[in-house]
């Protein structure tokens, strides 16, 4: 499993916020020093009528 450290949970604050879930999460990361610019990140996501994605980023 993945480490809970690099999980982003953030549905508290902003609630669900459709297809910026993944952006505002991963900024709000960055501002708390979870995750560093440069490194690599999984990102996926999920939505309506069972669609899904994912893609490996460097992070900004």
């Amino acid at each position: 499993g993945a480490d809970n450290a690099v999980v982003a949970r953030d549905i508290v604050t902003p609630g669900n916020t459709s297809a910026a879930s993944i952006p505002l999460a991963l900024s709000r990361m960055l501002e708390r020093g979870e995750v560093r610019s440069g490194g690599l990140a999984l990102i996926l996501g999920f939505g309506a009528g069972l669609t899904y994605a994912g893609q490996v980023i460097e992070i900004p």
